[in-house]
């Protein structure tokens, strides 16, 4: 059955006092609160952009602490961090009782230069030293253009899922359905949620994109209804991302 998710920004670190970020972190989990109940899981993604933000194993880990029922994940940008530092952190996401991790590459930071330390390879090496059933799920990005080779060398690292970039149609993704049908692994859909506030974030992901309610629904639907779950994200507006998520309420259960 498919599932709805949400995803959280950690706060920013660049110029936020101790406790500028304790009041984020308060902030953060009063938002995660007004989302039980409306969405399966939460996802705190450190900015695919690389702005500078508080780890989001930290994040989510805080999280997890607080609401230990809410089933929550985090993601990793593998290209800030050496291999072996990209492996530490995913212990830390699997000693803090999370429930999935997402592993990104990532863009270039704003801050230095990034590694070249990619998801597969890491997932592999996860996969050889750690076997037992509570580790975290483990997921990998997946692209909207239609590359079976690239997706194919992925699954090969056995992830648990993929989870798209943004997309604007669910057809964009219906390749990759029969793909991770067949190897029994989830797929995850990015929805931006069709705000007005939204459009900054469209335009620096280079998508043609307009807020329109209800054909995002109806994408979603269709997306349900190939047994394909769906991430919402909405960067510059939590107040019409939840009204959006409780919309969506009933429409796959």
């Amino acid at each position: 059955m498919p599932t709805l998710w949400y995803e959280i920004l950690p706060p920013r670190i660049i110029g936020s006092s101790p406790l500028d970020l304790e009041r984020s972190l308060s902030l953060i989990l009063e938002r995660v609160g007004s989302l039980r109940g409306v969405v399966d899981r939460i996802l705190i993604t450190s900015s695919v952009l690389g702005v500078p933000r508080l780890p989001s194993v930290f994040t989510a880990a805080y999280v997890k602490h607080k609401i230990p029922d809410l089933w929550v994940a985090c993601s990793i940008r593998t290209g800030d961090f050496l291999l072996h530092q990209s492996f530490k952190m995913f212990i830390e996401a699997f000693t803090s009782g999370l429930d999935g991790v997402l592993l990104v590459h990532g863009d270039e930071p704003q801050y230095g230069s990034s590694y070249k330390n990619y998801p597969s390879p890491l997932v592999k090496i996860i996969r050889q030293f750690i076997r037992v059933s509570n580790a975290p799920k483990i997921y990998l990005s997946a692209p909207t253009y239609q590359n079976e080779k690239e997706v194919k060398r992925k699954i090969e690292s056995k992830p648990d899922g993929l989870v798209t970039q943004m997309i604007t149609e669910a057809e964009q993704i219906f390749w990759l359905k029969d793909i991770c049908r067949s190897n029994s692994i989830e797929l995850v859909a990015t929805i931006l949620v069709p705000s007005e506030k939204n459009l900054t974030t469209a335009g620096k992901m280079g998508l043609k994109w307009r807020p329109d309610e209800a054909h995002t629904i109806q994408q979603i639907q269709a997306l349900f209804r190939e047994g394909v779950s769906v991430s919402l994200t909405s960067p510059w507006s939590f107040k019409d991302g939840l009204e959006f998520a409780r919309k969506l309420s009933g429409l796959y259960k």
